[in-house]
């Protein structure tokens, strides 16, 4: 039976470490060896930090997947939709590898990342290393509770994880998309409560949704809540003195569900034709397609 990935259902943390890299030519097959023993590693530090709560998700690229796997791909595994529509541009980016490392100290992500980094040292250039944390109860910069609609339990696994009985190749994977969004926190806070609560959909305090005569057809909650029974969310606000907003990810069982997810977003779905009014206030800096393959899987692609 495939094991998946313990970061991809993991409970919320309090930090986020994610490490976006490109693969030198020629090193797929070190590569194959050495993203196996990622997960050792973690395990051993997950051991040593036991309150942590560390984990880790190793994703590959949609554009890189079939130069360090020839021999099979996930169905439907495509690159980031590039769409532009009116002001919102989605910046879609081919990065090769993503290392999502997620826990409970900051210190013991600093530990894990130094360690992967230098496991892929000389065979990959690193891009870029964002660092996510958890704000108050869960909440992300506008002030409103992330992803109320977010799957939980064991209804995760159902969401994220590809069924052994569709693909049993890549059996307890899943598909990923990556973005960076900056949050325009001058502009939101001009708003007045009510109007932040109409353009999200829902109860600023309580996250409960606003009632149907209230509820606008392109509130946030409108746009998204369909996804809860097809997505699994994992975002997590950033912070840098001249920038700031919401790393978000998104696990899906099928490759599909994540294109329907975006269109629905972005209003050029059959199910709705209005715009997210979320995205008027952030700026998508980078967005990426992934597929986080089973332990299993990268497992068995080493010692081959």
């Amino acid at each position: 039976m495939a094991r998946e990935q313990l970061g991809i259902c993991t409970e919320a943390n309090l930090h986020g470490s994610y490490l976006l890299l490109n693969a030198y030519e020629g090193h797929e097959s070190v590569l194959r060896y050495k993203l196996a023993r990622i997960p050792q590693l973690i395990d051993r530090l997950a051991a040593h930090f036991s309150e942590s709560m560390l984990t880790a998700v190793v994703a590959i690229g949609s554009n890189y997947w079939d130069l360090l796997y020839p021999d099979a791909r996930p169905a439907g595994l495509k690159s980031f939709p590039d769409l532009t529509l009116d002001d919102i541009g989605l910046s879609p980016v081919p990065i090769d590898l993503l290392i999502q490392v997620r826990s409970d100290r900051l210190d013991v992500n600093v530990i894990a990342c130094q360690q992967i980094l230098q496991v892929l040292q000389g065979h990959t250039e690193l891009q870029d290393q964002l660092q996510g944390f958890r704000y108050l109860d869960g909440r992300d910069l506008s002030g409103f509770i992330n992803a109320p609609y977010n799957p939980g339990g064991r209804h995760k696994r159902q969401v994220a994880l590809v069924d052994s009985a569709q693909q049993p190749v890549f059996a307890a994977g899943s598909y990923v998309y990556f973005q960076q969004l900056c949050f325009d926190q001058m502009l939101w806070q001009q708003l007045s409560l009510t109007e932040q609560e109409e353009v999200m959909g829902y109860d600023k305090v309580s996250a409960k949704p606003l009632s149907n005569t209230l509820m606008l057809p392109d509130s946030h909650l409108a746009s998204t809540q369909q996804s809860g029974s097809t997505v699994l969310m994992q975002n997590m606000p950033f912070y840098q003195p001249k920038r700031q907003g919401l790393i978000q990810l998104s696990y899906a069982a099928k490759a599909e569900y994540l294109a329907d997810a975006l269109f629905r977003r972005l209003g050029v779905s059959e199910q709705l034709t209005a715009t997210d009014a979320l995205l008027s206030y952030y700026r998508i800096e980078l967005s990426a397609a992934f597929f986080a393959p089973s332990l299993s899987f990268l497992e068995l692609s080493a010692k081959g």
